[in-house]
């Protein structure tokens, strides 16, 4: 068993929480509003939920009409997900499976969507995964995936309140040249790797995509607003509907993808 998937079995009773504060339910929001429009209706087609953990997305995607293989390496998380599985009655549209998402079994064109959501940052080879993507989609298929933002991430190891001290912003110089990274596990061997807006479009273009859009998921947060604000899980209805309003107003503006701690793609495979 490896690190990471050792990681997720720990996390998988308690995972789906994470949700539930104020940044993941704006998160949630935006993800389903660009990807929604992708999910097809007909029981023919065939979406393969690439790192799907829970089942948080393959639920809401066979709810639509199509078939999903959630594929994922963690047992707990997919413990979980036939659990909720069997809940909503969608044993028939949704086929579970235990796997690596980064050398699929396949074959070549199977896929009319490819959703790979929260996972790419804990791969060690993204760019043969997104490749692997690529060679399942059937032609010109979109592929829906999302990356964690290197800018956001070093900005946050400035702190707020205090001058900056030396070794904070040797820090911060050594995670933006990628000697350092942030880590899930006290072990530090599941590195969070994160891209640029620029390095992210080039991820997916050299692999095989076209890509259509780039959007920004946390542009005014968390670096806009206090931890005491995003990391609720108890919020004023109002207020986070007008976080949520404002997100939407940014989060298609190229020149604020740099703020947004997370980016969502749209791609299309290459002809």
């Amino acid at each position: 068993m490896t690190e990471a998937e050792s990681y997720y079995d720990e996390m998988s009773s308690t995972y789906d929480n994470i949700f539930d504060i104020v940044y993941f339910r704006i998160y949630d929001v935006i993800t389903w509003r660009y990807l929604e429009p992708y999910v097809p209706s007909s029981s023919e087609a065939l979406v393969l939920d690439a790192g799907g953990g829970t089942g948080r997305w393959a639920v809401r995607m066979a709810r639509k009409g199509c078939r999903v293989v959630l594929l994922d390496s963690s047992e707990g998380m997919l413990r979980i997900a036939r659990e909720k599985v069997r809940k909503e009655g969608l044993q028939r549209r949704i086929t579970i499976e235990k796997g690596d998402i980064q050398k699929l079994k396949d074959e070549d064109e199977t896929y009319n969507l490819v959703l790979c959501e929260h996972t790419l940052f804990a791969l060690e080879a993204p760019a043969l995964t997104v490749k692997e993507f690529a060679r399942v989609l059937k032609e010109k298929s979109p592929l829906i995936i999302s990356a964690q933002n290197l800018y956001v991430q070093l900005l946050m190891h400035l702190p707020v309140k205090e001058i900056p001290q030396l070794e904070k912003l040797d820090e911060v110089h050594e995670i933006l040249h990628r000697r350092r990274y942030d880590t899930m596990t006290k072990s530090g061997k599941v590195r969070i790797h994160t891209w640029t807006p620029d390095e992210f479009s080039n991820l997916l273009e050299a692999n095989g995509f076209e890509v259509e859009k780039i959007i920004g998921k946390g542009v005014t947060m968390p670096l806009r607003m206090t931890e005491e604000v995003y990391l609720k899980k108890q919020c004023p209805e109002d207020l986070l509907d007008k976080i949520t309003q404002l997100e939407l107003a940014l989060c298609e503006r190229p020149d604020a993808l740099a703020l947004a701690g997370h980016l969502q793609a749209i791609a299309r495979k290459a002809s």
